[in-house]
């Protein structure tokens, strides 16, 4: 699964489609379809995302310290933000949800997705069991989590997680940037000798290829992923104050 395909590119450099073979063009259909695995690497780089599902890749023991929230006047829950979102189903799993959620006690770490151990609350129920996940947003919850244990883990962290993330499909905007990305790589190859609509009032291959890199970070400085608001569950008593 790629980000957009060769014939994205032909079309978006009014040339004709790109083959192999004894129609082999200058680049070749293979050629074109490795610099779009290219684009598709750093656009994966740049955003620190995955943009579709057949890409999707795993983090195997994320680790991670565990935020105390305050929850009510007898102790605290727990919050873990994990480095990527949304979470997606494991092959072993079938669901969308972490794989293994091993946290410290302050003794050992106890797989949370273990349910002789501890429960998962529902979606609509959360605090039905011991942890929950908001896997579009890539949160993980602590029904309760002891203050006492913040640190005492042997490896640093209070926390390890595996799972796998990516979006289910390509937005338009990556599809674009994609675009962009790739055909400036093809326009400043000399090599090949490709002249794109170049006339009196347009633009020179090395200009051409200067403004499709700068769209296309422009693009991918939107999607990089800055923050993530969230819903907690907590005490809704106020005091008011006058």
């Amino acid at each position: 699964m790629t980000y957009c395909t060769h014939g994205d590119i032909s079309a978006f450099l009014q040339v004709d489609a790109f083959a192999d073979g004894g129609s082999a063009t200058t680049p070749s259909q293979a050629q074109v379809e490795t610099f779009i695995d290219l684009s598709n690497e750093r656009i994966d780089q740049i955003t620190g995302h995955v943009w579709a599902t057949a890409r999707a890749k795993t983090i195997t023991e994320e680790k991670q310290n565990i935020q105390p929230v305050r929850s009510n006047a007898l102790g605290h829950r727990g919050k873990i933000r994990l480095n990527h979102y949304p979470i997606i189903a494991m092959p072993s799993t079938g669901t969308p949800s972490v794989a293994n959620l091993h946290i410290w006690d302050g003794n050992t770490f106890v797989d949370y997705c273990d349910s002789d151990l501890k429960t998962k609350g529902t979606s609509t129920d959360p605090l039905s069991g011991d942890w929950w996940e908001d896997i579009e947003r890539g949160f993980i919850y602590l029904k309760s989590y002891g203050g006492l244990d913040i640190g005492s883990s042997p490896t640093g962290y209070n926390a390890m997680i595996t799972y796998k993330y990516a979006t289910a499909s390509v937005p338009d905007d990556i599809k674009q940037a994609c675009i962009y990305m790739t055909s400036a790589m093809i326009i400043g190859n000399e090599e090949f000798g490709l002249r794109v609509g170049e006339g009196t009032d347009s633009l020179s291959n090395s200009e051409k290829l200067a403004h499709y890199e700068e769209m296309a970070q422009k693009i991918l400085d939107e999607r990089t992923r800055r923050g993530r608001g969230i819903v907690m569950a907590t005490n809704t008593t106020r005091t008011t104050r006058f």
